[in-house]
């Protein structure tokens, strides 16, 4: 699907004699997957970007053999859980798959394990976080600022929601004038005040004195892009985002450090990273390089809670056998986008395994990771991005397979990088808008030209509908509020001059629309959170578990019986091989 082994093998054709060929493939290394060792090699590149001495090292050692020992801890606990409550969850589990209750002592049970697991796990991640402070304090402040902290994550993420998915601000109001080419005149005159309203509100707060002026300086850029003749305008296209940033002063984005606050977490909590930082600073006391490094997701009491969780939702949303059937097949081709992507380094066959190994040694003896290897990461990145909207796209037929009633119980709008993605997406937007200020524009006409007795009776009837469009009827507590500054725009309606009436009856729209959160902000009607969000469905849905166990949803409940191997059933599968 994503043409990977073309791409990724006739990279490492080229990358193999880069690698020292004379060391033999890791005598220790036959018994780890291809998955492990690129486990160790991604371990290895964060201690190669940051230059770790080997003083630092032998710093961190007590750190890293504490958070070994807690996350050995953590999985001998798993399996304990399981031992002792494994039969009732998967009692509980079967239960739930056939739409039936097991009994209080089968639930009250399978509640203690999955309850008793889950807070070990949360401890041992609220334990692993803490660590990161004392990390960093062996560290030179120059290596500092190679890890981006969870403060900047935060404040990219916020950002990447204010600019909606664009790279910077001068990004976003580019593909916003862009958009705004293809409405004819008329249509770009409705909405050319709320547009430029709603991109000044990214760059100066709507409160800040700048603002009037920010949005004049929109309008002139907007204005002059959109009567530009086509010519003129793929001629200017190429320095249009440089051009953008000059005429604003928007400042530059800044660069974002090499490793994310993620990838340093996931460096303390791998296995590999103790023996393998002691092999590469060549100390004397070396860890055995571990043979068990499952992962605590992995574990049969944590996918379990994971099943119980899928099943939940679904039993939430109350979805009957006949829309499980029709969810079945979108849920298997989500599995199908995943598949390549699950183990990218186990798809990749047994050359990739040897490829593996010498760059993980490579780095070892302290080389720098060859650019073929960094273009493999780059691929799969692409890879895993565009996985990610495609699955966007089977949640949309999720959506329409729901019932209204359901859908109101979750909250659709996905992530900003899924809506950056979407090309038409601020075109819709603006034909949003557009409806929504014909909407008003067109009542305002109705009335104005109406004798004064109708205009007196009919009045209130329009401004009702309205408000009732916007998700405020007459019984909402905030009715009386909008009710009369309704009345006030009606009323200066009505008193515009004629001469002046073409501009102010979009200013009065755009006032009316911006009360009311229609345009640039959330909703004025009620707030309403859903209890379920896009990502859960994101979450579910992307469970390997999903697709089998659906079937076996739609299977038991048709049936009336129990699933006699519920999933997971297969605990051999997740013990450690024996060398």
């Amino acid at each position: 699907m994503f043409k990977r082994a073309a791409i990724l093998l006739t990279a490492f054709t080229v990358m193999l004699p880069l690698v020292s060929a004379g060391a033999d493939p890791a005598a220790d290394s036959p018994e780890f997957s291809a998955e492990e060792l690129y486990e160790q090699v991604t371990v290895l590149q964060v201690a190669s970007t940051l230059q770790l001495t080997s003083e630092q090292i032998t710093q961190l050692t007590p750190l890293l053999e504490g958070i070994g020992e807690k996350r050995a801890a953590l999985l001998s606990s798993a399996d304990e859980v399981w031992n002792q409550y494994g039969e009732a969850i998967q009692q509980a589990i079967s239960a739930q798959i056939a739409g039936q209750q097991a009994s209080a002592e089968v639930r009250q049970s399978a509640r203690v394990g999955i309850t008793s697991f889950g807070k070990q796990r949360d401890t041992f991640y609220r334990s692993l976080e803490s660590s990161v402070a004392l990390l960093q304090s062996y560290l030179t402040a120059q290596q500092r600022q190679l890890i981006a902290p969870p403060g900047p994550a935060e404040s990219q993420a916020q950002r990447a929601l204010i600019l909606e998915g664009a790279g910077s601000l001068s990004e976003y109001i580019v593909s916003v004038i862009n958009t705004q080419r293809d409405l004819m005149a008329d249509e770009y005159e409705l909405i050319r005040i709320p547009e430029a309203q709603r991109v000044a509100a990214k760059i100066v707060p709507p409160n800040s004195p700048q603002f009037g002026q920010v949005v004049e300086q929109v309008l002139q850029l907007a204005d002059t892009v959109h009567g530009q003749s086509q010519a003129q305008y793929i001629q200017q296209y190429p320095a249009l985002v440089e051009q953008v940033a000059q005429y604003l002063q928007l400042p530059a984005p800044s660069a974002q450090p090499p490793i994310s606050y993620q990838q340093l977490l996931d460096f303390l909590a791998s296995p590999y990273t103790l023996p393998l930082l002691q092999r590469a600073a060549a100390l004397a006391t070396i860890e055995p390089l571990p043979t068990d490094s499952r992962p605590i997701e992995d574990c049969l009491v944590s996918e379990a809670a994971d099943v119980m969780d899928l099943i939940g939702l679904l039993n939430y949303l109350q979805i009957p056998v006949q829309q499980l059937s029709a969810i079945a097949p979108v849920a298997q081709q989500i599995a199908a986008i995943l598949q390549p992507i699950r183990e990218p380094a186990a798809n990749q066959g047994q050359p990739f395994k040897s490829i593996l190994i010498q760059v993980r040694d490579l780095l070892l003896a302290g080389g720098q990771v060859p650019p073929e290897w960094q273009q493999f990461q780059t691929n799969l990145e692409q890879q895993q991005h565009q996985a990610r909207q495609q699955i966007a796209q089977q949640l949309e037929r999720v959506q329409r397979r729901l019932l209204p009633g359901q859908n109101q119980l979750i909250d659709w709008q996905p992530p900003m990088d899924i809506l950056a993605a979407d090309s038409e997406r601020l075109a819709r937007e603006q034909m949003r808008v557009l409806a929504e200020m014909r909407t008003v524009v067109d009542v305002f006409e109705r009335l104005r030209f109406r004798q004064m007795q109708d205009y007196q009776r009919t009045r209130v009837v329009e401004l009702n509908q309205l408000l009732e469009r916007y998700g405020i009827p007459e019984n909402s507590p905030a009715y009386p509020e909008f009710r009369s500054f309704g009345i006030e725009i009606l009323n200066q309606m009505r008193q515009t001059p004629w001469e002046q009436w073409q501009q102010a009856r979009i200013a009065l729209a755009v006032e009316f629309l911006g009360k009311l959160g229609v345009i640039g902000g959330a909703s004025a009607g009620p707030a309403q959170q859903a209890p379920l969000t896009w990502q859960d469905m994101f979450t579910a849905l992307t469970n390997p578990q999903a697709a089998p166990l659906i079937q076996q949803m739609i299977t038991a409940r048709s049936s009336g019986q129990l699933p006699q191997q519920p999933i997971p059933l297969d605990k051999e599968s997740h013990q450690p091989q024996e060398e």
